[in-house]
C-alpha cells in the first residue's frame, strides 16, 4: 500500500503539470480535479502505511525470528488461499527458543520451505499468540 500511495502521489504531481499546461483549456478543471484526487489519496495511503508507523509494537508483544520446521496443508481457505499449519521454532532475542504450531494463509507467506526464516511478533506471556511481522 505504501508503494501504491507513492505512485498515486507521483501521478498527482504529473497530473498537476498537465493541468497547468493542458493542450485544450476545456479540460483544465477536470485535470486539476484528477491531479488533486490522486495526489491527496496517494499522500494519505503513503502516510497510513509508512514503514515508520509499523515499527511500534502493540503493548506486551515482542519481535523474534522464527524458522519453519514443518508445514502441512489444512482443509479450508481464506480469500481463496489454502491454509497451512506451520511448526515454527521461535528464537527470541536473549531468550530460550520454543516451538509453536500455527495456521496461516499461504497468501501471507509466499514460499513455504523448511529452514526459511520469518519475522514474527509474539506475546511472551502466551507464546501461542504469534503472528507474522
Amino acid at each position: 500500500m505504501f508503494v501504491i500511495g507513492l505512485l498515486l502521489l507521483a501521478l498527482g504531481v504529473v497530473g498537476t503539470f498537465f493541468a497547468i499546461f493542458p493542450p485544450v483549456d476545456a479540460v483544465r478543471g477536470g485535470a486539476i480535479g484528477v491531479a488533486l484526487g490522486c495526489g491527496m489519496s496517494g499522500a494519505l495511503l503513503a502516510y497510513l502505511d509508512a514503514p515508520s508507523r509499523r515499527r511500534t509494537l502493540p503493548p506486551g508483544r515482542e519481535r523474534a525470528r522464527a524458522t519453519i520446521l514443518d508445514a502441512a496443508g489444512t482443509p479450508g481457505s481464506v480469500a481463496g488461499y489454502q491454509m497451512v499449519e506451520l511448526t515454527l521454532e521461535v528464537s527470541p532475542k536473549g531468550g530460550v527458543p520454543f516451538q509453536v504450531k500455527r495456521k496461516f494463509s499461504v497468501g501471507r507467506l509466499g514460499r513455504i520451505e523448511p529452514g526459511r526464516r520469518l519475522d514474527v511478533i509474539y506475546d511472551p506471556a502466551n507464546p501461542e499468540q504469534l503472528d507474522l511481522a
